[in-house]
């Protein structure tokens, strides 16, 4: 992971993550943290902030039923009961430490050409620049497509999975 600039990782399937998370910060919390996990996260990123911290929450990965229990009406009932557990942040104290929690849902910026062109020429300026590294991408052939649909399912993936499909037949010019 250093090959992409990281600093440290945490594999929280075996360790704490917010010990180790402090233990990286050195005391001082972090400047931002991006969180799409959801309700099992939000206290906690929002407290490992430092002064002037921005968390940016963009998903509520651990809210969703995954996998097999997808269709189960006990784990979508489990669902509503995190939103009712949802934290909600003091704006005084806020105020105080200097401290922003921000969201934004993608699918909201689908006519969103300009931007989404601008942004994508700076990460593209980025990546040929070498200073944005690309992550693992899981490439499956369209044959395949189940086995990525249960590997996303599982909670599992890391990267992008990308399904190739087949060529576009280019039209003869008659």
């Amino acid at each position: 992971c250093r090959d992409y600039g990281v600093d440290f990782v945490i594999d929280k399937s075996s360790t704490s993550l917010w010990t180790e998370a402090k233990k990286a910060a050195g005391g001082q919390g972090f400047a931002a943290i991006f969180d799409a996990n959801g309700v099992s996260t939000l206290s906690d990123s929002y407290d490992a902030l430092g002064q002037c911290g921005r968390l940016v929450v963009y998903g509520f990965h651990s809210n969703l039923p995954k996998g097999s229990d997808l269709l189960s009406p006990l784990k979508w009932a489990q669902m509503a009961v995190g939103m009712f557990q949802m934290p909600s942040f003091d704006a005084m104290n806020m105020t105080l430490e200097n401290k922003a929690v921000m969201g934004f849902n993608l699918s909201f910026f689908a006519d969103e050409h300009a931007i989404f062109a601008a942004y994508l020429g700076q990460i593209n300026d980025w990546i040929l620049g070498g200073k944005l590294k690309l992550a693992k991408v899981s490439v499956f052939e369209m044959e395949q497509v189940a086995e990525a649909h249960k590997l996303i399912q599982s909670g599992n993936s890391v990267g992008k999975i990308v399904i190739r499909t087949a060529a576009t037949p280019k039209k003869s010019k008659a």
